[in-house]
């Protein structure tokens, strides 16, 4: 499926021929009325700047788009045209991607927070929906979240299974000090859930689905194909959802465990600085110890996770 954002950024690029910021993308789209109904919001200049830097991310060599400088975007298509100026062709070069806590707003549960367990433990998906359909969450600025007891971050947690196995990494020293990963092996790719993840295209639990998929694709290569189909095909399925205690260090977290199988095409690659030897691991040569991160600890020792493994296998 078309990417209603970059068709609209190409439309405004190629009518400019110059590079351009996606703030100025976007509020020139607005002028010339192309910007599609299911579009409209406050922010969609970070969800376009968001798109079309995973775009580049997926497919670096076959992206419509291409860098000029930090956050500057162009289109390839113009690069052979003799009218392009000289400067407007040379292409800039993000460093990997480093995973730290944007300062964009993160999703947050309104009450989940309040009786913070002493350990990790799952909760219901009933009580998840729950709250969601009661509009009992908030996206919230990261540094207003200590101030609220109450409330507790939402955190995607994609499992990746092939076969008996799934892939696991240790996370490396770029991992945000609130992320309950840091240090840790864990069996799940995730993390706080933005304002920006959130696709109006397709259900995506408000952006869990969506952020998972977009750490899949930053975190270990993932590409642009995959992921779109990943994405559009609801191949994500919501397996659990675990309750992380309050510390002083971070606020209460919900994470909302998925599972993806692995397609045969995808071969996971170290494609950022925070993670770190990644690794498949049959499930049943993985048993509780102190390595392991809070939620695979709980599902490994609670079995939890070699269950999710057959259902995996049996969905096909």
């Amino acid at each position: 499926m078309a990417d209603a954002y970059l068709n609209v950024a190409e439309k405004i690029l190629l009518e400019a021929r110059r590079p351009m910021h996606a703030r100025e993308i976007i509020q020139m789209a607005y002028l010339r009325e192309l910007v599609p109904w299911h579009l409209h919001g406050p922010t969609q200049d970070k969800t376009l700047q968001a798109r079309l830097s995973e775009d580049i991310a997926y497919h670096p060599e076959g992206s419509r788009f291409f860098r000029t400088a930090p956050g500057i975007f162009f289109l390839r298509a113009l690069l052979d045209d003799p009218t392009t100026p000289a400067q407007f062709k040379e292409t800039y070069f993000a460093k990997p991607r480093r995973k730290e806590l944007r300062r964009e707003r993160v999703l947050t549960f309104d009450r989940l927070g309040a009786s913070s367990p002493v350990r990790a433990k799952f909760i219901d998906l009933s009580t998840l929906r729950s709250e969601f359909d009661a509009q009992r969450y908030r996206f919230i600025q990261p540094d207003q979240i200590s101030a609220h007891s109450d409330k507790a971050l939402a955190h995607s947690f994609v499992i990746i299974f092939k076969g008996n196995s799934v892939l696991s990494y240790r996370s490396g020293r770029f991992f945000p000090e609130i992320d309950p990963t840091r240090g840790m092996r864990s069996v799940g790719l995730g993390g706080a859930v933005y304002v920006t993840d959130r696709d109006l295209l397709f259900y995506d639990m408000f952006g869990i689905v969506s952020g998972g998929i977009n750490e899949m694709a930053h975190g270990v290569g993932l590409s642009k194909t995959l992921a779109e189909r990943a994405r559009y095909e609801n191949q994500l399925r919501l397996l659990s959802a675990v309750q992380l205690p309050r510390t002083e260090l971070r606020p209460a977290i919900i994470q909302v465990v998925l599972g993806y199988r692995c397609p045969a095409e995808f071969s996971p690659t170290k494609a950022a600085l925070s993670i770190n030897d990644l690794r498949w691991i049959e499930v049943g040569n993985l048993s509780s110890q102190r390595e392991l991160d809070e939620t695979s600890n709980l599902l490994v020792s609670a079995g939890a996770l070699a269950k999710f493994s057959s259902e995996m296998i049996d969905r096909g």
